[in-house]
């Protein structure tokens, strides 16, 4: 995933998995409106009309298989 690059993605830096007894830590770009969900439900968002809202979630779709992210 580190080697994934596109301008709608937020950049991973880096994973920490050390010590094994303790949390992940996942270092990526910063994310300027915060989590998606929040700012899909609380923020600015909540006024994307469905059809812009399903545009964005095709163009995922479309990243994941150009990319043969999916299983």
């Amino acid at each position: 995933m580190k080697k994934l690059h596109h301008d709608k993605l937020i950049q991973l830096y880096a994973v920490c998995m050390e010590p094994p007894d303790q949390p992940i830590y996942i270092i990526t770009e910063l994310m300027c409106n915060g989590i998606v969900l929040d700012y899909l439900r609380d923020g600015p968002g909540q006024e994307l009309k469905l059809p812009t809202l399903v545009n964005m979630a095709a163009q995922v779709v479309i990243m994941i298989i150009n990319n043969q992210l999916s299983h």
